[in-house]
């Protein structure tokens, strides 16, 4: 694969590099926030800004899947055999394997300049304390998502805290402690996906000044490349299977939809088969679901617009990238509705009382059969301003202005 490289800067000085710390990639998968990364990164290559990456071996595969340029300071040895991280001997096996990255950084901290970059692409504690502990004058740490708050930890008060609570009571413990380490670096800046993460960041005591709204996006440039498809599913779904994203609700809609709308199909895009195909088989349901494996971006976004709804019973979110994919192509969502959503969606999703099930496949089902009697409600939105405003494009837009703002008050 061809490695990207910077933009030229015609008339402008030489750009100076950006020093990326990627600790957390320990896998060979993909989640959202290193979706969210890849694009950012472009945006600073885009700019004219040089990229160097600390992280482990896993970030170097991520970095060749990706074209990205191969400037990589190594902070482990290998991939480590991690077993299920889902277990409690497996997240200490993790936070062991992240231990080791982190002394690999800071062995290696001294070829990180005043004059680079810095950028921590994620709230961790093992790329925060490379990216506060480094030389650089100019300094950006990116927040992707609220923890829990310690009652919502102890009380089970948020769907993405298990039973067992040590999961989130560490996250908790480790975005308390980075953001109050780095409110204290002088000319840091924060970056937050999210509208409601200003607030909550104020109340750390970051000033205004301080905090750079860079959301997530969708690939609206891809998604317009596809044509109008004729429409061969009721319904479409895509995420983890995690009970944090309402499986059982989706499940149960599924049930309710195959006995309420006549030949009704199904499509669930993405890797979550091996986990859902044989219960979807022993519910009765394999004629009316199609799954579609791992897919490309192309390919996602044609079975979208295959499909008549987007269904969506997360109850939990930190923005839903599902659900901008889902708009951008055209197909109306369904959710419940999360504190979350309306910021940034509006009133482009038919939303839905949490946690009402019931509720929730009617709704489904009346708007598929407005959908099969070619009633489109996004018709009567403005589809140009949506597409804009939920657009990679936006993002990359706003992280470009943070870099350039960061390079002038460094040269102060």
């Amino acid at each position: 694969m061809q490695h990207l490289k910077p933009a030229p800067q015609p008339d402008a000085p030489p750009r100076p590099r950006l020093v990326c710390f990627v600790n957390g990639i320990f896998a060979t998968g993909i989640g959202g926030g290193d979706i969210y990364f890849s694009y950012i990164a472009r945006a600073a290559l885009e700019a004219g800004y040089p990229l160097h990456f600390f992280g482990g071996h896993a970030l170097k595969l991520y970095l060749e899947r990706q074209g990205f340029p191969p400037n990589l300071t190594l902070t482990d040895r290998h991939i480590a055999k991690l077993g299920n991280v889902a277990s409690l001997p497996g997240q200490f096996r993790l936070l062991r394997d992240f231990a080791r990255r982190l002394r690999g950084s800071f062995a290696r901290l001294d070829e990180v300049g005043p004059d680079d970059l810095a950028y921590a692409m994620s709230d961790y504690w093992f790329d925060t304390l490379p990216l506060i502990r480094c030389r650089a004058r100019a300094k950006i740490l990116y927040l992707g998502m609220m923890a829990p708050s310690l009652r919502e930890v102890l009380f089970k008060g948020r769907a993405d805290v298990t039973p067992a609570r040590l999961p989130a009571l560490y996250y908790w413990m480790s975005q308390q402690l980075s953001l109050r380490w780095f409110r204290r670096v002088p000319g840091g800046i924060v970056t937050y996906s999210h509208p409601e993460m200003r607030e909550y960041l104020l109340r750390f005591g970051y000033q205004p000044h301080q905090l750079v709204y860079v959301p997530n996006g969708s690939d609206v440039l891809v998604a317009d490349g596809v044509p109008p498809q004729p429409k061969q599913f009721d319904l479409a779904w895509t995420g983890r299977v995690h009970p944090q994203k309402g499986i059982d609700d989706l499940l149960a809609t599924l049930s309710w939809l195959k006995i309420q709308i006549p030949d009704f199909r199904a499509v669930i895009i993405g890797k979550s088969r091996d986990a859902l195909e044989p219960v979807i088989r022993s519910m009765g349901l394999a004629d009316h679901v199609t799954f579609s494996g791992l897919v490309s971006e192309e390919e996602k976004f044609r079975l979208l617009k295959c499909s008549r709804v987007f269904a969506m019973p997360s109850r939990y979110e930190s923005w839903g990238i599902v659900i901008g994919e889902a708009l951008v192509a055209g197909v109306p969502v369904v959710a419940y509705r999360l504190g979350c959503y309306p910021s940034v969606f509006g009133d482009a999703l038919r939303y839905v009382t949490p946690f009402d099930v019931e509720a929730f496949k009617r709704s489904v089902e009346e708007e598929i059969r407005r959908q099969r009697a070619g009633v489109n409600y996004l018709d009567a939105l403005d589809q140009v301003a949506l597409k804009k405003r939920l657009s990679w494009q936006s993002a990359q837009d706003n992280f470009r202005a943070v870099l350039n703002g960061n390079l002038k008050s460094a040269k102060r």
